[in-house]
């Protein structure tokens, strides 16, 4: 895939915004093919002195810039920023959007004339180029724009393409998904300690667990229950520890947060 001629501008460089900048002129485009603009200033000046990156002064000038806009505002901007977008871009020119619920339709309601629209759902793990991506294509996008969408976020990661019909229990799985394992880590350490662990090296214990369990999981491309019974003897420590968690609710609370997490992401869309 030729990007050559490609050149991204970020509407937003929060959060996200701004680790996907750094993911893309680490890894795939020169920084002189990046244009971002931002209501905070700050945010825009950090890029331009760190990456080299070009700063435009309003969404208008970056649209004259660029021919793939990126949209990483926050669900709430949208009815703000997609008019303004509208009334500036033109074909060739395409989007993607990050921004979390919005559907590709309530973004290519904004426009007479739809543009390719790829909306994608990533996560914060994409800071340590460890995030799941997943892309959608908007009634216009083709597989060149799906692939150009590929290549952006696997600088940062890996991707899935899937049916935008699943994008909102993506968000409530892999998008808020860091902050459960983040919790639970927070928790065995807590645990950790309570039975007599020193903080620092129960934080330690806690995390690397986490880490390791995970690694065997993605390498082996196996069932979680194979890796459970294989580290489960009958009448062992182990085995202990899964019946007070089962006790305790650990499979319904978890299944509540992620019902509630995609029942949010459903009450983000703009339209």
């Amino acid at each position: 895939m030729v990007v050559e001629n490609i050149n991204v501008g970020f509407i937003g460089v929060g959060k996200m915004g701004g680790i996907i900048v750094r993911s893309i002129v680490d890894h795939l485009l020169p920084a002189q093919q990046i244009w971002v603009t931002d209501l905070d200033k700050s945010l825009v000046g950090q890029l331009c002195d760190e990456k080299g990156v070009n700063a435009a002064s309003s969404i208008d000038e970056l649209i004259l810039k660029t021919n793939v806009i990126f949209c990483s505002v926050p669900p709430a901007a949208i009815p703000h920023i997609l008019p303004q977008v509208a009334s500036t871009l033109s074909p060739p020119q395409w989007m993607i959007s990050i921004a979390a619920g919005v559907r590709t339709q309530s973004l290519e309601s904004y426009f007479d004339t739809p543009p390719p629209i790829v909306r994608v759902m990533p996560n914060i793990a994409a800071s340590v180029q460890a995030a799941i991506s997943v892309l959608t294509p908007g009634t216009s996008a083709e597989d060149y724009h799906l692939n150009i969408t590929d290549m952006i976020f696997n600088t940062c990661g890996t991707t899935l393409v899937m049916d935008e019909v699943h994008l909102n229990a993506v968000t409530g799985v892999s998008g808020s998904g860091p902050a459960y394992v983040a919790l639970f880590v927070e928790a065995l350490a807590d645990a950790a300690v309570h039975v007599g662990l020193p903080r620092q090296q129960a934080q330690i214990l806690a995390t690397h667990t986490v880490l390791g369990a995970t690694k065997m999981l993605v390498e082996a491309q196996e069932h979680p229950a194979i890796l459970k019974n294989r580290v489960t003897t009958p009448g062992g420590t182990t085995a202990a520890g899964l019946h007070a968690l089962e006790k305790g609710g650990l499979r319904a609370t978890l299944a509540e947060a992620i019902i509630a997490a995609t029942d949010r992401a459903k009450q983000l869309d703009t339209v």
